[in-house]
């Protein structure tokens, strides 16, 4: 694997937006799937609020996105999207791609902590969030759905 972090440009943005992370959600254009907001919802949400947004990259092949940054609204840096697209998922990119985001994010932002939510039966990423260090904080973003709070200490 070669896992790299790029920029989103004029290039690659219609593959970013239209990259899913089910199959079902191919068929549709919509602002949330079950597990993640689409990536033009986070590419919007990332001019809006000045957040980062990185096209995700095994060598040539784009196969996620990840939006991050400081909230102002929490004073947090946070890891507000992380999406593989279902092409990719179950082949091994979890680990190697959010330690390439939390690295990236150390890099640009200088961070001590990140955090993050997930959807609360999103076992999968829950499971993967925890193996890499993030911990529960026992707070709940109350968001579409009710969404845990995880962070990261770095050290």
């Amino acid at each position: 694997m070669n896992i790299q972090l790029k920029e989103v440009t004029e290039d690659n943005f219609y593959d970013v937006v239209n990259l899913k992370s089910d199959e079902i959600q191919e068929k549709y254009i919509q602002i949330y799937e079950r597990w993640v907001g689409s990536n033009a919802f986070f590419l919007g949400m990332s001019h809006a609020f000045g957040l980062t947004a990185k096209a995700i990259y095994d060598g040539e092949e784009l196969i996620g996105f990840t939006t991050h940054g400081l909230m102002k609204t929490t004073g947090r840096y946070e890891l507000v999207s992380m999406m593989i697209g279902h092409n990719y998922q179950g082949k091994g990119y979890g680990i190697p791609v959010i330690n390439a985001i939390i690295e990236d994010m150390i890099n640009t932002h200088q961070c001590k902590s990140i955090y993050l939510s997930v959807i609360h039966d999103n076992e999968r990423a829950i499971r993967l969030y925890e193996k890499v260090g993030f911990e529960p904080t026992g707070e709940v973003e109350e968001g579409h759905h009710p969404e845990p709070i995880y962070c990261l200490t770095i050290a």
